[in-house]
């Protein structure tokens, strides 16, 4: 998924598309049941990972920092406005091509809530969610593990990989095997 998501980056980047990256940068506060505190500000799980920290320096890239799991609500801003909005709006996205961690839980929770603002109007440029699958992946809990541990449920990696993107295309997303890009058009 690492490697697909910095290829995707490195294609949309040479072609001066535009990017936009959701970083988890939860607080230690403001807990988000049932899944334990992770990518807490200040720790290097809320940042790029390393093959990606590039992308922080490109003209074309926008990073936005979520404190929760669904980019499109952790968009919003204080003032209502929401910067996932304002992104497609000025850059007239047609197509937003998604790609991540976790494929059943922040890709899914993202899509559909994307796909409904799409639905009532208020990305009125955006045609088409597009998921692609080798670029997502989500974790692993075993049975064996979650049974051990009080209100803990499995989480077979494989299976709940299949059914976020199951579920993304009953919402209305197109999910694709392989993403490829044409030749490098110079300006």
């Amino acid at each position: 998924m690492v490697e697909e998501s910095v290829r995707l980056a490195r294609g949309f980047c040479d072609r001066k598309w535009p990017v936009l990256a959701f970083l988890d940068s939860h607080h230690p506060d403001k807990p988000e049941h049932p899944y334990p505190p992770h990518c807490l500000i200040g720790t290097d799980e809320s940042n790029l990972v390393p093959s990606l920290q590039w992308l922080e320096k490109e003209p074309n890239v926008v990073i936005r920092r979520k404190d929760c799991i669904d980019g499109f609500v952790g968009s919003f801003e204080e003032d209502g406005s929401n910067v996932f909005v304002d992104w497609v709006k000025t850059n007239g996205i047609e197509v937003i091509l998604v790609a991540g961690i976790c494929t059943d839980i922040c890709v899914f929770d993202f899509v559909a809530s994307t796909l409904s603002a799409r639905n009532r109007g208020f990305l009125s440029s955006l045609k088409d969610v597009v998921v692609y699958s080798g670029g997502c992946a989500t974790f692993d809990f075993p049975a064996s593990v979650a049974s051990n541990i009080k209100g803990a449920i499995a989480h077979p990696q494989e299976l709940m990989h299949h059914v976020g993107l199951y579920m993304a295309m009953g919402r209305g997303a197109k999910v694709v095997q392989e993403v490829s890009f044409g030749p490098v058009e110079k300006p």
